[in-house]
């Protein structure tokens, strides 16, 4: 009898060990997919920040100070 409990409990330690074997390698699967994805993301803001920072053009500035020239701010009352 006592072989029997002995075998089901050795059997069991065995198949928990597999089971987190098994989902700590789903885990890190996981997260290396995650981290690429973040990469990509981090990589895409950065070249969008390149392109909001660059200076506005000076054809374009002028433009804008034209049009605010001739409708000049109003505050409201």
């Amino acid at each position: 009898m006592m072989k029997i409990v002995a075998l089901l409990l050795f059997i069991m330690v065995v198949l928990t060990l597999l089971n987190g074997l098994l989902f700590m390698r789903k885990l890190i699967k996981l997260q290396n997919e995650n981290n690429l994805l973040l990469k990509k993301l981090i990589e895409k803001n950065i070249d969008t920040e390149k392109e909001e920072k660059a200076p506005m053009p000076h054809t374009e500035l002028e433009k804008y100070k034209t049009q605010f020239m001739q409708n000049p701010y109003q505050p409201p009352e």
